[in-house]
Formats: structure tokens, C-alpha cells, sequence
């Protein structure tokens, strides 16, 4: 297994269920698995990893990049799994530290935010990954390849609003540019494209 190992892309692409399958196989190989998922991500409890088709893997509830450590030390997994990476603070670190020794990383995360702008550590973290996997979904508009995540006009200002279904979707990135002028037309701001505030 290359490690780390990042599937990413925007919701509903199936990043989860990618990471699922290879923690999966590790436990199939008798390999040490541990996984971890933030605290934050409650939308199913955050006891399992669980992707949208129902699949799930045992996973310890983390605030930060220092509780995966603590852990890890403790029971000296060969294998660990790390989901929605974007909302664990100093998950890199974390990363940086198991790779350094031997230990094989699989890691799902958003990529972007709903503003199109890349989550902190998210470069560095595909900068040393030896395998990504971008995970489009399919676009809400028009059904091509959805690469970005789209906040529908009417949701509320937080960046991470979990589990909220209702107001974002998948877009590509025609339809996520069109969405967002739309939005800044509706607000009075200028256009993404001609230098507006």
C-alpha cells in the first residue's frame, strides 16, 4: 500500500467508501488497523466511519491530530485510516509522524470548501502523498463530473456545516461557476471574473 494514500474530492464522490474498502482489506490480511473520525463529524454518530451507501469501519471519535497520536502509540497499528482529514487541526502533523515510521496512511477528505478554496494542510498533504485518488461525483445540474461542492444560496455562513445535505450539491466546474456568479449578482457583489469585491 503507497502511503500516504489521499482520496479526495467533493461530497458525494465516494472518498469514504474508498477509504472503507482498504481498511477492509488490511483487516482481511489480518493487518493492525486503526481508524480514526473527527469528533465534529456526528451526522451518523462518530463511533464508525460511514459512507453514504451504509458501509461502515470501527473508528475512534478525535478532536485533533495529537488524540490520533496518543492513541497510535498506544496500540501500534501497521495500518491507519483518517476520514474527513479537513476537520481534524493538526491531523498533518499526525500524518507526517506515522509516515516517518513505517506506518501506512489512507486518508479521505474534502479537498476544496464550498468557496472553491483549498482546506488548511491540504497541500502538503497531497505535496507528500505517494498515491491520490480525486473522487468526483456526479454534478446536481447537468450530470457530468462533479469536482467541486456547491452551498446553495439559502445556507447558513459557517465553512463546515456537517451533514447538511440540504444545502449544498455537487457541481462541475461550469455549473459551480455559473452558481456562484449567480450568488454574487444576487447579493450585489461584483463578478468572479472582473476583478469585483
Amino acid at each position: 500500500m503507497r502511503s500516504p494514500t489521499v482520496y479526495c474530492g467533493p461530497m458525494w464522490g465516494g472518498k469514504t467508501e474508498a477509504l472503507i474498502s482498504r481498511l477492509v482489506r488490511a483487516r482481511i490480511q489480518e493487518i493492525p488497523v486503526l481508524a480514526f473520525n473527527p469528533h465534529l463529524n456526528d451526522r451518523y454518530g462518530t463511533r464508525d466511519i460511514r459512507a453514504h451507501s451504509g458501509a461502515s469501519f470501527p473508528a475512534t471519535p478525535v478532536h485533533s491530530g495529537e488524540e490520533i497520536l496518543e492513541v497510535v502509540r498506544r496500540e501500534q497499528p501497521q495500518v491507519v485510516g483518517i476520514d474527513e482529514f479537513f476537520m481534524i487541526p493538526s491531523a498533518l502533523a499526525a500524518v507526517e509522524y506515522m509516515v516517518h515510521r513505517r506506518i501506512k496512511v489512507v486518508v479521505s477528505t474534502l479537498d476544496l470548501d464550498s468557496e472553491g478554496v483549498i482546506w488548511e494542510g491540504l497541500g502538503q498533504l497531497l505535496a507528500m502523498a505517494e498515491e491520490v485518488v480525486k473522487c468526483p461525483a456526479v454534478c446536481a445540474v447537468c450530470k457530468a463530473d462533479a469536482y467541486f461542492t456547491f452551498r446553495k444560496g439559502y445556507a447558513p455562513s459557517e465553512r463546515v456545516l456537517v451533514g447538511a445535505d440540504e444545502f449544498y450539491e455537487p457541481r462541475c466546474r461550469r455549473c459551480f461557476d455559473q452558481g456562484q456568479e449567480a450568488k454574487r449578482a444576487a447579493t450585489g457583489e461584483g463578478s468572479l471574473f472582473d476583478g469585483g469585491s
